[in-house]
């Protein structure tokens, strides 16, 4: 009998597993082209975007973790190659490398609005000309559950010496790696341009498309044919509204107009239960415009004409009303919907009324993309209607009032700032971190003040969130707060994340007139807890290193005849930071 050799079926299932994953990281390389192509609210990156979710889940399930070892230009799996960047291509590989991030992994339990906002985080980057774009930054705001990342920061994250004094031969390039947990997700404001999805592609549009897929599989290619391959079957309906509006326009009793409203509301409902909101959109369109025809100036008053226009007002206020909202919310809880385009048109064609029971889908709703729908039509809706918003606020479930909170962020207006501090010291984490990213997108002195509150926060991650939003918005009101808690002599106790954060954002507030500052605290002696003083002036030199001033560099240069040799290295690094940006910024002004 022949020895079965274990040896060689353990080599085949390592192969089968790494060809396995191999698909995998093409599937979530191509998910980001396909978002370079077209706008993420197009069916073709939603798809992509969809069978990665599955994909990675799949794999999870029987894995736990996918964890990815991340090069220049390749991305290993155990220390083999399962992805290159392709040639003149800053892909996947270099985004991720470029800004520090060595190792990521995907954890069992992935949600899907999870991966979504990781590839748009990723895919912001590679299109961002923005040389202070900051990939890991982006990732931590985004707040993710199940993606872990190993970034080295190549300045700051140093082994700092313990209590004894730092010998002459310290070795700088010692990096302390740092790993960051993520969790939960955003979704950022749905646009006003809305493509019509319904109608075909143009052919030249389709044939130009497959010339830039040229690196998508057979497979892809084909799926991505059927999603532009749209059929009229919406004609039939098309004729069936003018014959409809037609007979509305002739009745003249209106007890039998008001009888066939009956029977539209009936057709919108079961429109709805059925799950088909682009007709039920079609028909709430089409009763408004009937609405503005009924009211139009004519020379004698036309009774008829403003009782048919009362009674169809009143159809159109009534499929606003709790009850239908609410039995939309069980129709999306049971059905599989992936494409919302169609929901959310058809929330679009309701009137004002409807936005206190939208804010109620957001309790009733059980998966994410349709909760992040529902705040997208908030966001267009309620831009005019903020006070209907506020039942939110009050709301006891926390996801609610996180959700409501990120609307008043999307829809950025200075009269939300009222709602805002009425939560600024909610008790769930969550609720708090969003009102400091919607913070961020409020212009004005008010939503400033209100986000220097946060420095003071419970949670480091709070108040690290807080510091980055004002050196964000630029808000040097802020200053004299950022300086308190810079001259505390806590400040060294703090940690590492925070006093790195908090130093970056008072250099970028205080610009040249931080130098002294920062040059008296690294010139600073201390002989108690040596290892946390001599972080924070490794901290205070990379925060000169973020000021475009020759003073700063003069500075540097200075600090860099110390002794100590990991001043030296630090100021010396930070340096060639100052030069290889001011390289880049010459670079990128000739390109244009």
């Amino acid at each position: 009998m022949p020895e079965f050799d274990f040896e060689t079926e353990f080599e085949e299932l390592n192969l089968v597993e790494l060809e396995s994953i191999k698909r995998l990281v093409q599937l979530l390389s191509n998910t980001l082209k396909s978002l370079l192509i077209y706008p993420h609210n197009n069916p073709i990156p939603k798809e992509f975007k969809r069978k990665l979710y599955l994909s990675l889940g799949e794999f999870l399930d029987s894995n736990d973790e996918l964890k990815l070892e991340i090069n220049p230009s390749q991305l290993l799996y155990e220390g083999k190659l399962v992805y290159e960047d392709g040639e003149k291509e800053e892909g996947l590989a270099y985004v991720l490398h470029k800004d520090g991030v060595r190792e990521l992994a995907f954890l069992k339990g992935l949600e899907q609005g999870e991966i979504e906002d990781f590839v748009e985080v990723i895919e912001a980057c590679q299109k961002s000309t923005d040389l202070e774009e900051d990939l890991v930054t982006m990732l931590w705001e985004k707040d993710l559950n199940h993606i872990k990342y190993l970034v080295v920061d190549d300045l700051l994250d140093v082994d700092i010496p313990s209590a004894e004094d730092i010998p002459d031969d310290w070795d700088f390039d010692r990096l302390f790696r740092s790993e960051i947990a993520l969790s939960e997700q955003n979704g950022g404001p749905f646009g006003a341009d809305r493509p019509d999805f319904t109608q075909p592609y143009r052919q030249e549009q389709i044939k130009e498309l497959l010339k830039k897929l040229k690196e998508f599989s057979p497979e892809e290619v084909e799926n991505i044919q059927q999603l532009l391959e749209m059929d009229d079957r919406h004609r039939s309906f098309d004729e069936f509204l003018n014959i409809l509006t037609e007979i509305l326009i002739a009745e003249k009793d209106f007890s039998e107009f008001s009888q066939m409203m009956e029977t539209v509301e009936r057709i919108l409902g079961a429109l709805t239960n059925m799950a088909d909101f682009h007709s039920a959109a079609k028909i709430v369109w089409g009763l408004k415009r009937f609405d503005k025809m009924m009211q139009k100036p004519s020379e004698q008053i036309d009774s008829l004409k403003k009782n048919k226009a009362e009674r169809t007002r009143q159809v159109v206020d009534k499929t606003g009303e709790e009850e239908n909202v609410k039995r939309i919310s069980e129709v999306l809880n049971e059905k599989e919907i992936t494409d919302f385009s169609s929901v959310r048109e058809y929330f679009f064609s309701l009137n004002w009324n409807s936005i206190p029971p939208v804010v109620h889908m957001l309790r009733d709703l059980k998966d994410f993309p349709a909760r992040r729908m529902v705040c997208e039509v908030l966001t267009e809706k309620g831009k005019d209607h903020l006070e209907l918003l506020e039942e939110g606020i009050s709301d006891s479930r926390w996801y609610v009032v996180r959700n409501v909170v990120s609307v008043l962020g999307a829809i950025g207006s200075e009269k939300g700032i009222r709602f805002l501090k009425q939560i600024i010291h909610h008790p769930d984490l969550r609720v708090r971190r969003e009102v400091v990213t919607s913070l961020f997108k409020i212009p004005g002195s008010e939503a400033g003040v209100l986000l220097s509150s946060f420095l003071e926060d419970e949670d480091k991650r709070i108040r690290i969130l807080a510091s980055r939003g004002l050196a964000q918005r630029k808000e040097k009101e802020a200053l004299p707060a950022v300086m308190n808690i810079l001259k505390d002599d806590q400040f060294k106790d703090k940690s590492p994340e925070e006093k790195k954060s908090m130093l970056e954002s008072f250099s970028t507030l205080a610009g040249e007139e931080a130098i002294p500052f920062l040059v008296k605290m690294v010139n600073k002696r201390s002989w108690l807890k040596r290892d946390k003083h001599n972080e924070t002036r490794i901290f205070a030199i990379g925060a000169l290193s973020l000021i475009d001033a020759s003073e700063a560099k003069e500075a540097l240069v200075q600090l860099s005849k110390k002794r100590n040799k990991a001043i030296q290295q630090a100021c010396q690094y930070a340096l060639h930071r100052i030069d290889y940006r001011q390289i880049r910024r010459a670079e990128l002004s000739k390109g244009t």
